[in-house]
């Protein structure tokens, strides 16, 4: 930084105040101390964090991975029941992209699958 350089560190309370924030705040911590029902018991078990020793700090790239392996377990898990679904003919996997997929961006990938299960309405207006 330059000699000169003047800098101002300005906090922002960012929940305060706002009913529904607090709400929400309040219901996530319930959350964290309550038992979850069956199968997912296990997964959220697996999910609380380990007391590191001495000033190690977590990683958010592993905090990430220790947190989205499961869910993205538990997701596929649920998704698999979605047998009769249009959408889980043409993306049975959902963590693997459809091969044309590789160069589309999240709009596009998504609009190319609703016209493949015929949500949209190009397909409505002719139905």
């Amino acid at each position: 930084m330059a000699p000169r350089t003047k800098v101002v560190l300005v906090w922002i309370p960012s929940h305060v105040g706002i009913p529904g924030n607090e709400k929400v705040d309040e219901l996530a911590k319930l959350a964290l101390n309550q038992e979850m029902p069956g199968d997912k018991q296990v997964i959220w078990s697996d999910l609380k964090l380990k007391e590191m020793p001495g000033d190690k700090q977590v990683i958010w790239s592993d905090l990430k991975l220790k947190v989205n392996t499961p869910l993205e377990k538990l997701w596929q898990t649920d998704w698999d029941t979605e047998v009769d679904n249009k959408l889980y003919e043409i993306r049975p996997i959902l963590k693997e992209r459809l091969a044309y997929d590789e160069k589309l961006s999240r709009k596009q990938e998504t609009v190319v699958s609703r016209l493949r299960i015929g949500h949209s309405w190009i397909t409505h207006e002719y139905i």
